[in-house]
């Protein structure tokens, strides 16, 4: 199946602009950051475990939804302006751009919004997509891992689906 708006949610130059913001308000950041490899693991990621789970998605909804779940980020580093709050606005723009589906872009604009928090369903989307959002990352290899502010309980320490 082609990704058709995933893809040309990559060439969008509103995406490349903040993507590239991001990298570079990022560049002396210790912590994870949220560059393009970040964005597709998580959305390889949540495409395993809907899988696994059985749950029905389209992927070109969930990859959209992985490349664009951070670019708040932004506006939450420039103007402190939480990126799950911040973030929906510049995807909306981003989506209409595109030519995306309005049902796909609400479901897009949904995970977006609630990426940050834990729906209580484990078999949501919004849980997977939360999920796939936390464990995207290898918390034992990382290189700031006496700075982190997450509890270890929240930590990464092994693979997990």
């Amino acid at each position: 199946m082609e990704l058709i708006i995933a893809n040309r949610i990559l060439q969008d130059p509103l995406f490349r602009g903040k993507l590239a913001e991001i990298e570079s308000l990022e560049e002396d950041r210790i912590f994870c950051g949220h560059g393009l490899e970040h964005l597709l693991s998580v959305g390889r990621m949540a495409m395993l475990m809907c899988i696994e789970k059985g749950v029905e998605v389209s992927p070109d909804v969930l990859y959209s939804a992985a490349l664009l779940h951070d670019i708040g980020r932004v506006e939450e580093y420039t103007l402190g302006i939480s990126h799950d709050i911040s973030g929906p606005e510049t995807a909306g723009k981003i989506l209409e751009q595109v030519g995306c589906d309005p049902e796909d872009s609400q479901q897009i604009l949904r995970l977006i919004a609630g990426h940050r928090h834990k729906d209580p369903d484990p078999l949501s989307l919004e849980a997977i997509f939360y999920a796939a959002d936390k464990k995207s990352r290898m918390c034992s290899f990382c290189k700031a891992q006496e700075e982190c502010c997450w509890p270890d309980e929240k930590r990464n320490h092994s693979i997990e689906v």
